[in-house]
């Protein structure tokens, strides 16, 4: 598996995951990564620096979390993203709508099948999500421009 950093004709940056170099190729020769944001297929790869691994990290150290930013979102790169989690979750998730908790509910207890889902759930149906332990996120929709 390898991960590029790659950026469209619009100038919009996000992450791509291949199974190879050679897998890249093959979906940008036939125009098949698109930018998650405006959906354009004019994407190319930026440069990146090689990780060398010189020592291994002290015991004590915590290491830090992938993909973690080495500085605060500016509030453009932090849209941007958000953006890019909802077309991804759009694109790759069933919508429940408000039977998100009931459907979340089952899954955790295993009376359904497990699967990526999104929805919506009321304050008291989080609270009762919290209260059992059943887990789920939310994520804020980004604010579009007029």
């Amino acid at each position: 598996m390898v991960v590029y950093n790659l950026i469209c004709e619009t100038e919009h940056q996000f992450e791509g995951w291949f199974p190879s170099a050679e897998g890249y190729e093959e979906q940008a020769a036939r125009q098949q990564i698109s930018c998650p944001v405006c959906g354009t297929t004019n994407v190319v790869k930026l440069p990146h620096a090689c990780a060398i691994h010189t020592k291994k990290e002290e015991k004590n150290e915590q290491p830090r979390r992938r993909n973690a930013p080495s500085h605060p979102l500016s509030e453009t790169e932090a849209k941007e993203f958000l953006l890019r989690a909802h077309h991804h979750i759009r694109e790759n998730f069933e919508d429940v709508g408000t039977r998100f908790a009931e459907e979340v509910h089952k899954m955790f207890h295993g009376e359904a099948e497990k699967k990526s889902i999104y929805g919506t759930a009321t304050v008291e149906e989080r609270d009762e999500l919290d209260s059992n332990s059943v887990p789920y996120a939310i994520l804020p929709k980004p604010e579009l421009d007029s």
